[in-house]
């Protein structure tokens, strides 16, 4: 998911989860030996952390106390960080280090811009714009403690399924995901999920109109057409690696249909579709510690193609101004002819 400042808004969580979030993020930037004292109030600091600062000839760990200020109105005033300061001076850590949600109040700006130079150690101020700031880097603590809405939580969640248990969401879940959710906050990884699970699974979706007659193939158009605005990329070079290493293990699409073009028996059994979904045995003439598995897609919608490819992360390619003899600018291996079979193709449903 992509998010904005806008997303985040500490007044819709509390102090406690104010203090998790930054437990959380101290944990993003490498902290170690992390205390969460759960409020501070009886030992001068909400959390205690470890850093180890590493260089070619010492490593040195340092000892940092972090102060976290939930404050959903009006400025920190200096009275709310005089204790924390006089903890400091007692214990004597590397840094302090305070996390607020809002901002200094100008008495406390003021007060500590004239102690900073007497202490002994670094005291360091992140408000909440800047706080803010670096939490977009870190989306999954973004989705974790501010609220997603319905169809961003759905979205989460099957992800989470089928990375963790192989279930491959339904066409109800997608259909209401596709219809509702904010297309504009989708990231590449979470378009690429959804078009692979939607085309990856479109014979057996297909097939439920023979009981329920609910499938409806256009849904997805609302996805592509956010998609030929989101696409400038035009090379699929996370593929070239594998280009002359792959086999098909299976899948489902046009080249599949197109395997009946000679057959007269058959042949009147084609479907025209406009996508090619393959799951890939990439390296297989490697040894088998190099095995991978890959997914790859092409969907040709109105007069652009888009060519997807997952291994370890999803890219997606967009071919503009589309017409049958460009098939052959597919980063697959293609045997010769294949644009006149695709001609021929799309001629049998051009009556």
């Amino acid at each position: 998911m992509k998010y904005t400042k806008e997303d985040i808004n500490f007044d819709k969580i509390s102090p406690r989860s104010f203090e998790n979030l930054c437990y959380d993020l101290l944990v993003k930037y490498n902290f170690h030996n992390l205390i969460w004292r759960e409020g501070g109030a009886d030992s001068g600091r909400d959390i205690e952390a470890s850093f180890t600062f590493n260089n070619t000839i010492r490593n040195k760990e340092t000892k940092w106390f972090i102060e976290c200020k939930h404050y959903t109105s009006g400025g920190v005033p200096p009275e709310r960080l005089n204790s924390k300061i006089v903890w400091a001076d007692a214990e004597l850590p590397n840094s302090l280090v305070l996390f607020l949600s809002s901002y200094l109040s100008n008495g406390a700006r003021t007060w500590l811009d004239k102690i900073i130079a007497q202490k002994q150690y670094d005291i360091i101020c992140i408000e909440g714009e800047e706080l803010k700031e670096r939490l977009l880097n870190y989306p999954d603590l973004v989705e974790r403690y501010f609220s997603l809405s319905r169809y961003d939580q759905m979205l989460k969640d099957i992800k989470d399924y089928r990375s963790k248990f192989n279930i491959n969401p339904s066409y109800e879940i997608l259909k209401e995901i596709i219809e509702n959710i904010d297309l504009k906050k989708l990231d590449t990884e979470d378009i690429g999920f959804i078009l692979m699970n939607f085309f990856g699974q479109y014979q057996y979706f297909e097939t439920r109109n023979d009981y329920y007659g609910d499938f409806d193939d256009k849904i997805i158009n609302r996805v592509l057409e956010h998609l030929k605005d989101m696409v400038t990329n035009v090379e699929l070079t996370s593929f070239q690696e594998f280009k002359e290493n792959y086999d098909e293990l299976g899948g489902a699409g046009i080249f599949d249909e197109m395997y009946w073009l000679d057959d007269e028996v058959n042949i009147h059994e084609m479907k025209k579709l406009n996508f090619q979904h393959y799951e890939l045995h990439l390296n297989h003439k490697l040894s088998q510690e190099n095995w991978k598995i890959g997914q790859y897609l092409f969907i040709i919608f109105e007069d652009v193609l888009f060519e997807l490819f997952i291994d370890e992360k999803t890219e997606i390619r967009i071919i503009r101004d589309f017409e049958p003899s460009k098939i052959n600018l597919l980063s697959l291996k293609l045997r010769p002819d294949i644009t006149d079979d695709y001609k021929k193709y799309l001629k049998k449903f051009s009556a």
